[in-house]
């Protein structure tokens, strides 16, 4: 294997390393080589074309790093699997932390060094994902299939290999991903049988979640963080275990994590927690970082300044919660999403400070854009919020409905949307009205099947069409739709028309959760009935 016919996306933001930089990778044999200077083009590049490597220096500037960048495009699915991302440091202490990351580059190289060694690196790297293609091509984020990818896993290890251990860590993900949690368990008990990994001990913690064995799961993460106390994942794997049923602890175990890598995203998750712990001060200080850390916006979000926002107001700091309402504008786009957040944020600021006709403009501005358009979950939650703290309740409740019906299959937006009936002292009556809305939808899915089972088709269709024109992000109603419609076309003929709106309705539930289990199903009923010539529908988009 060479490397002249590879391509290379080379991020640095000093001139005179990336120069540098690039010289040796010409003197490697790298012939295509785009250079960037910051994350911005790095990501405009990586969304516009795939490249084989990525060369990424740790220190990016603006309070940016490569270890962000990478779990950045990891998480956005622009790195894939078949691509080698090889980070430079001149930190002595960074692999200790990178090797012990969620997400890792497949190598580094600690300055200085020469384009033999780089050269050597960059074609082990590329070696080892050229062994292992035939895993990774069905480990696609969109259209992969992991039943497929665990054959091909399994007849590599029959072969054997130098790259065992690495397939043996693939195909406990998989058979996770998978839902075979007992083989799973299964699997990883055989591995620690015959030497200890942590990878395992984390994969054999999740398997004991998944099984509803939280107990065990939590003193297996605990032993494993005793003897591997650096390895961040069983610290994030129990952190998630410990939300559901102790937050002071999940918290402490975050701040716990923090001293072995104080990222953004942990900050974060910091602030929230202590938020919810009503540990206002140490919510503030932890999200203060998390918005200042990064300049270069790309690694925060709204929710970061409303919570910091809200953690101010807490503790009666209403100047600086104005400041964290006002700096959001300073990141992002001033979308209707923003605007309203802003808002809303604004009016419970001044209810909190006792400046009513403030709070009473800012609340108008609010509820008039909820009224405009669709605004995301969170933004019309805010918006719920700001109706509750102003007095409007039936409003509020009118917006949470919504939101619950849209996204009755998504747990953590009911939590996000019983965390404001709990906010206004409503806990009780949140938990309540969350579930009836949620049992409503199941019904509604339910019934409808049912009166199509007994030959009202197009009862059903009435039904399931009026919500589906209504729920545009409820993936269950858009394709129960678009499957009773497909059914009355196979029954009764074609009808373009009616095709159309199947098509539409599945492209939607496709937007809302591609990784619906039913979606499989109804584009394949889809290429069933369309006649020829029409376009396939694609997960892709």
């Amino acid at each position: 294997m060479n490397l002249s016919n590879k391509t290379c996306l080379l991020i640095d933001d000093n001139a005179e390393m990336r120069n540098s930089l690039r010289i040796q990778l010409s003197e490697c044999g790298v012939q295509s080589c785009v250079s960037v200077r910051n994350i911005k083009e790095a990501i405009d590049n990586l969304t516009a074309r795939k490249f084989d490597i990525i060369v990424c220096d740790y220190n990016l500037g603006q309070g940016a790093d490569g270890q962000q960048f990478l779990e950045l495009i990891r998480r956005r699915n622009l790195l894939p699997l078949s691509s080698a991302f090889l980070m430079v440091t001149g930190e002595s202490g960074y692999q200790q932390v990178s090797t012990t990351a969620e997400y890792s580059p497949d190598d580094y190289l600690l300055k200085p060094f020469t384009a033999d060694t780089m050269a050597t690196r960059l074609l082990r790297i590329l070696e080892k994902k050229e062994a292992l293609k035939s895993v990774y091509q069905h480990m696609l984020i969109k259209g992969g299939d992991p039943q497929k990818a665990l054959q091909a896993c399994d007849a590599l290890l029959a072969k054997g290999g130098r790259y065992a251990m690495d397939l043996l860590r693939i195909k406990g993900d998989l058979l996770l991903k998978c839902g075979r949690n007992d083989e799973a368990h299964a699997f990883y008990d055989n591995i620690l049988a015959q030497r200890s990994v942590p990878w395992a001990v984390v994969g054999k913690a999740f398997a004991l979640k998944s099984l509803g064995q939280l107990e065990e799961a939590k003193v297996t993460l605990e032993s494993s963080l005793q003897a591997y106390p650096n390895y961040l994942a069983a610290y994030d794997a129990l952190t998630e275990i410990l939300e559901k049923t102790d937050k002071v602890a999940a918290q402490a175990m975050v701040e716990r994590a923090l001293k072995v890598s104080a990222s953004t995203q942990r900050h974060r998750e910091l602030g929230n927690l202590a938020l919810e712990n009503a540990d206002f001060g140490r919510a503030e200080t932890a999200l203060r970082v998390a918005v200042e850390k990064d300049r270069t916006g790309f690694f925060k979000s709204h929710d970061d300044y409303a919570a910091l926002s809200r953690s101010c107001i807490e503790q009666g700091k209403h100047k600086e919660a104005l400041t964290a309402v006002n700096d959001m504008g300073k990141h992002f786009s001033h979308t209707p999403n923003l605007k309203a957040r802003q808002a809303a944020l604004e009016c419970q600021v001044q209810i909190s400070a006792g400046n009513l006709e403030a709070a009473e403009a800012a609340y108008a501005q609010a509820v008039a854009l909820q009224r405009e358009g669709e605004l995301d979950a969170n933004t019309a939650l805010e918006v719920a919020q700001s109706c509750f703290a102003i007095g409007q309740e039936g409003e509020a409740r009118q917006i949470i409905e919504t939101i619950a019906e849209d996204h009755h299959e998504n747990e953590q937006v009911l939590a996000r949307a019983r965390k404001v009936f709990e906010v206004a002292g409503l806990k009780d009556e949140g938990v309540e009205f969350i579930e009836a809305t949620r049992t409503r939808m199941i019904r509604l899915n339910n019934d409808a099947v049912a009166l199509a089972k007994e030959g009202k088709l197009d009862q059903a269709i009435v039904m399931l069409v009026e919500a589906a024109e209504r729920l545009h992000n409820n993936a269950q109603v858009l394709l129960n739709a678009a499957q009773a419609i497909m059914m009355r076309i196979s029954q009764q003929g074609m009808d373009l028309r009616q095709l159309a709106d199947a098509r539409r309705y599945v492209e939607r539930a496709i937007q809302a959760n591609p990784e619906h289990p039913k979606l499989a199903a109804a584009i394949l009923f889809y290429d069933k009935v369309a006649p020829p010539g029409l376009p396939r529908i694609s997960k892709e988009g």
